[in-house]
């Protein structure tokens, strides 16, 4: 009985011993401790983890992209701030310098030029100094500056597309001088106020010819020759800036002549003299088609001076400047 007992008291504590035990299925038995799989994840839950780094990156990725084009912004803004910057520089050159300014505009299309020429000028209202539009077109702009520099004024070119403007080499006169249109849009005659005259070529922006003369000057219908007087002699001559040549006029009494007039397709030259105490009056017509016959006056195109000599639409030249294309007198 005794021995009964005892074999059933190790068979209860055998049993017992069983029950506090903890085995692994045999599915996920590895050989690692069950310790040791604290912080293992499993297949989905590292799927999630994955979907969610690449949230994060995207994310990432978006806001480098928003701060590299805020940075090419900021610095586009830059560059505009300075180059308007150097154009308020500019027109502040343009009030206060005795040299002739540095022209410079932001915009380089022909509205952005005009508009700014016209703010220069508008800055001048209450200055000696003057900025004048001569001719505007849809590849250049030609303008005037009076007070600057040692010449005084000066003529300029703008071409549409640049940010600055070119000077018109020689195309300078003093404070006594003056210009105006010898042929619309074409042909600029610049007077010095001493006698010396200029030709500007206004579509190819340079001095096309320069000559003496005194009084007015009359430029032949279709030719670049123009009739003048010598302010030395009195004696009348043809004057081709196209070639750089010049021919006396044949007539009586060369001297005595001090004025001519244009009756309609004739050329009137009237003059006094006095003899012995008697004043006389001379006067000589001569046609303008036999003129240019008999001095051989070549046409505008076999002189070179029409050298791309296409019609130019003045959009925004002086008023009161009206084509006259059969000749003029200045």
């Amino acid at each position: 009985m005794k021995k009964t007992a005892i074999i059933l008291m190790l068979a209860l504590t055998f049993v017992s011993l069983l029950s506090g035990c903890t085995r692994l299925p045999a599915s996920v038995e590895t050989g690692v401790k069950p310790s040791e799989y604290t912080g293992k994840l499993s297949a989905e839950e590292m799927k999630k983890e994955n979907e969610s780094l690449k949230t994060e990156l995207d994310s990432k990725k978006l806001e480098l992209e928003k701060l590299e084009k805020d940075y090419l912004n900021l610095a586009k803004n830059n560059e505009a701030i300075i180059s308007r910057l150097q154009e308020a520089e500019s027109l502040l050159d343009i009030v206060v310098s005795d040299d002739l300014p540095d022209f410079k505009s932001e915009g380089t299309d022909k509205n952005s030029i005009i508009s700014y020429l016209n703010d220069s000028i508008s800055s001048l209202d209450d200055s000696y100094r003057k900025i004048e539009i001569i001719q505007s077109t849809d590849s250049k702009i030609l303008f005037l500056t009076t007070g600057y520099g040692e010449k005084f004024s000066q003529v300029f070119t703008w071409t549409i597309g640049e940010d600055k403007p070119s000077i018109i080499e020689g195309a300078s006169f003093e404070r006594s001088g003056k210009w105006q249109w010898l042929l619309q849009d074409r042909f600029i005659v610049i007077d010095s106020g001493s006698g010396d005259k200029k030709i500007i070529d206004a579509e190819n922006s340079r001095v096309a010819g320069e000559f003496k003369a005194k009084g007015e000057i009359y430029l032949l219908p279709d030719t670049s020759t123009v009739l003048i007087q010598n302010p030395e002699s009195n004696v009348f001559s043809l004057y081709d800036f196209g070639l750089s040549s010049d021919q006396e006029l044949k007539l009586d009494s060369k001297n005595k002549y001090t004025s001519f007039r244009v009756d309609d397709k004739d050329i009137i030259f009237e003059g006094t003299y006095k003899d012995q105490g008697i004043e006389y009056n001379v006067s000589a017509t001569i046609n303008i088609e036999e003129m240019k016959e008999a001095y051989s006056i070549k046409s505008i195109d076999e002189t070179g001076a029409n050298e791309n000599m296409d019609t130019i639409e003045s959009e925004d030249s002086l008023d009161g400047q009206s084509d006259n294309s059969e000749g003029k007198t200045v």
